[in-house]
């Protein structure tokens, strides 16, 4: 990119010297010089080129001299950086044009090295400068875009709700149609919540949001707004308390922004306290205007190094891959917004599990409020309307739809309550269902259970979806199972490193159920197709030896135990499972799932191929009976017709 540098100077024969000293530069298009003989000169020359980066001015010079200039540029031009090139280099000229802004100071006779050096640095230091400002501006252009999709959004979110109220008021309305409706408009409130949040701290930080009082009971207010939050803590029984010292009265405050405060402190208070109490305390020292609300808790805790950085917007405090909150990061943030707004103060201390005095966090808001008489000039205030999406409520385990045995088996492993009943409802029509909360529940099932699909979140708490799938794909138990990602992540990355850890289907949310539908569909046809394959290669004496096609590794190691001993009659299943270091449960879900059959039926079709090839090779009816481990050649024989529909001596002869 081509650096245009204004050389401001008087002297006749500077611009040739310049040419020669910069020539390769100059040719190169590397630099681009512009002259000019003064101040003026300058300033009119910057306003034809405004992308000039460096100027090289003298001092002394007709028209305007070289530190009016300076003057003038650092007021008017953030970006361009003056360097002084002067014959009069004293402390006092030096001193001057350093305070007015001037990068560097070069005395003449110039040495070219010097000035070579200088503008390299200059350059640098600009190029910085622009980066700076380009990035600012996107910024600003991604703020904008942000503010106005958010106001955007509001639109139709509202038209989701309005038509859902209105459907809820049907009368004789079907108990699913209600849940589900209910359901549709919770979260829809949930995203209108989130979304004024950002709204109101774009507000705030333009300096848009003003002090809208009202005169009430600001204790009572409080108190009301405490009991809104009862029936979360009720369903996930947790003691919660209000106290305060001040006495009910009229009070002077803004009950919309002590609203949204008490609201977000309450939620994360809720929201990461899984036994335990809350309590709530407003006080005011007696002859002080500053009220004290304090909200605590016997959650989890914040680390301490994590404790300087919970009001940044969009921060987290909790690791996503361990948390089993994610949240937004945008809660806090308004909060400290709007205590600064009201000239409050916010503190924060906390203890993590494992402290000896217990884990627990303590949020204390501190803001000026006036007690007043009646004050007819301010509006009164009306009760607490706190939304109603903070309300969690967590929906009971559904009970397995009784399908029929050999329906598929589906593990649905979600953290979000909500959205894993939700999923479980929708897909135990189909399938046989069962659900975990988290990646370490999921595995302890998955051991257990050996679904043939897994869908999964990949954020939760204990164990995450990657490490899931890991342990799932390193488990010559489990290693045969579908797995399909479902996840909020849609990142290339995330998408990459899931279907490499092992993932076969990656759905983002918010799904289609349609298409999750589809996907489940499709996995599940192709392991149907599998298990055909591997039927028929006992079916079918024309294709090769089962071990030789096989590619699951745990049928492999199974049908070579069965090839080591298939002329032992006492082979057994219980035999089988101790060399494969599972279970019997396991070994026979195992089997199921790849081959629909028993290990005892996997056992007898295994020997009755062996005893093709056997045949093939020479050996009568009788030799190859107890080759392939039948203590009676006739009940051999009779199983061997059953199952090929000849005699082996027919099969010999033909």
């Amino acid at each position: 990119m081509k650096t245009k540098i204004l050389l401001v100077d008087d002297e006749d024969d500077l611009e040739e010297l310049f040419r020669q000293l910069f020539r390769r530069q100059i040719q190169s298009g590397q630099y681009a010089f512009i002259y000019v003989r003064d101040g003026l000169e300058a300033l009119a020359a910057i306003e034809q080129h405004p992308d000039i980066d460096v100027v090289l001015s003298d001092i002394h010079m007709p028209g305007m001299d070289g530190l009016t200039l300076l003057a003038r540029l650092s007021e008017s031009q953030p970006i361009i950086r003056t360097v002084i090139v002067t014959a009069y280099g004293d402390m006092d000229n030096i001193r001057t044009a350093m305070n007015l802004g001037a990068f560097d100071f070069i005395t003449k006779p110039v040495k070219y090295k010097d000035l070579a050096a200088t503008l390299e640095k200059t350059i640098r230091y600009v190029n910085q400068l622009r980066e700076t400002a380009e990035l600012k501006a996107i910024d600003e252009m991604k703020t904008r875009f942000f503010t106005n999709i958010t106001h955007e959004l509001r639109s139709p979110l509202t038209l989701i709700v309005s038509p859902v109220d209105k459907l809820l008021e049907t009368a004789d309305l079907p108990v699913p149609y209600q849940k589900q409706l209910s359901t549709v408009r919770r979260n829809a409130l949930q995203l209108l919540r989130l979304i004024n949040q950002l709204l109101d701290i774009n507000k705030l930080e333009a300096r848009q949001m003003d002090i809208a009082y009202e005169v009430g009971d600001l204790p009572g207010f409080v108190g009301q707004l405490v009991d809104l939050f009862r029936p979360s803590t009720d369903i996930k029984q947790l003691s919660l308390h209000y106290q305060t010292d001040m006495r009910p009265g009229n009070y002077l405050f803004d009950a919309g922004k002590w609203e949204k405060i008490l609201f977000n402190l309450l939620s994360n208070a809720i929201k990461f306290t899984d036994t335990g109490s809350i309590a709530v305390r407003l006080n005011q020292a007696p002859d002080s205007p500053v009220v004290r609300l304090t909200v605590s808790d016997t959650g989890t805790g914040i680390p301490a190094d994590k404790l300087p950085h919970i009001f940044n917007r969009f921060y987290q405090a909790g690791s996503t891959r361990t948390h089993p909150y994610e949240g937004t990061g945008i809660g806090l943030a308004l909060v400290s917004e709007l205590t600064r707004r009201m000239d409050g103060t916010i503190h924060v201390q906390s203890t993590v599990q494992g402290d000896e005095q217990g884990a627990g966090t303590r949020f204390l808001v501190e803001i000026p409020v006036q007690r007043t008489g009646d004050f007819h000039d301010y509006p009164s205030l009306s009760a607490p309307t706190a939304p109603v999406a903070f309300v969690q409520e967590v929906a009971q385990p559904a009970e397995d739809t009784a399908i029929g045995e050999h329906s598929p088996l589906i593990m649905v492993v979600e953290d979000n309550a909500e959205l894993r009943e939700f999923m479980v409802a929708e897909l135990a029509a189909t399938y046989r269902i069962r659900s975990a909360a988290n990646g370490h529940e999921g595995w302890i099932l998955a051991k257990e259970e050996l679904p043939d699909v897994i869908i999964t979140d990949l954020m939760m708490p204990r164990m995450d979806g990657y490490a899931l799938i890991d342990q799932v794909r390193r488990d010559p138990a489990t290693d045969h199972i579908a797995i399909l990602l479902l996840t909020a992540s849609a990142e290339p990355e995330s998408r990459r490193k899931g279907l490499e850890s092992g993932a076969d289907e990656y759905l983002t949310k918010p799904f289609n159920l349609a298409e999750l539908r589809l996907r489940l569909r499709n996995l599940l046809t192709r392991q149907q197709k599998l298990r055909d394959t591997y039927r028929q290669q006992f079916a079918q004496p024309d294709l090769a030896t089962p071990p030789a096609t096989v590619r699951d590794q745990f049928l492999r190691r199974l049908y070579q135990l069965i090839e080591d001993h298939c002329d032992d009659s006492s082979l057994s299943v219980d035999w089988l499972a101790g060399q494969l270091a599972v279970s019997r449960k396991t070994l026979y879900l195992k089997v199921q799932t790849l081959t629909q059959l028993s290990p005892n039926e996997l056992i007898r079709q295994y020997r009755l191929r062996k005893s093709i090839d056997l045949l093939k090779a020479g050996h009568n009816a009788s030799e190859t009976a107890y080759m392939v481990g039948f203590e009676s050649p006739s009940y051999f024989a009779k199983v061997f017709k059953d199952f090929y529909r000849q005699t082996p001596t027919e099969y010999i002869k033909g």
